[in-house]
């Protein structure tokens, strides 16, 4: 486990670098990779580089897992890819999703079991797992509330 201090410099190193995403989603992703792998937090600590977070990125992505919980999420024009999966999960927030392309074997999107949240996938976006796309074009979007979800294998 990280000291507070060299998790505050991580952090805030990894939130400059994934700039699409609020610090709490890089705090929370890296905590649940590190907790998996702990030899991450020590390739954290050394990195000095984008392209040292990228790398460390890429190992600990094999599962993208996100909530939006009670605030908002928004994922806005980005490339998501994940050797095993991706979740965004609304709960009682908002996950808004839009001119992104996420590709991985598993995709889930939307609300879990009593989510009172709701799901926006926007415009130029692109969803594609193994066996299905979904491509939502200039001005359509796709709306998904409650516990509804979208499911892709």
């Amino acid at each position: 486990m990280m000291d507070p201090i060299t998790v505050s410099i991580v952090t805030s190193l990894a939130t400059n670098y994934f700039t699409e995403f609020t610090t709490p989603v890089v705090k929370r992703f890296f905590d649940r990779a590190i907790s998996e792998k702990p030899e991450i937090g020590e390739k954290l600590q050394q990195a000095n580089s984008s392209k040292d977070f990228e790398e460390i990125f890429n190992e600990a992505s094999g599962i993208v897992d996100a909530s939006a919980n009670t605030g908002e999420l928004e994922v806005i024009g980005a490339f998501l890819e994940a050797v095993k999966g991706i979740r965004f999960d609304h709960a009682s927030g908002k996950v808004v999703i839009q001119g992104t392309e996420m590709t991985a074997p598993v995709l889930v999107t939307g609300g879990s079991v009593n989510s009172a949240g709701s799901t926006t996938i926007g415009e130029n976006t692109e969803l594609k797992s193994n066996g299905t796309r979904i491509s939502v074009g200039k001005g359509s979007g796709i709306y998904i509330g409650g516990d509804s979800q979208i499911r892709q294998n």
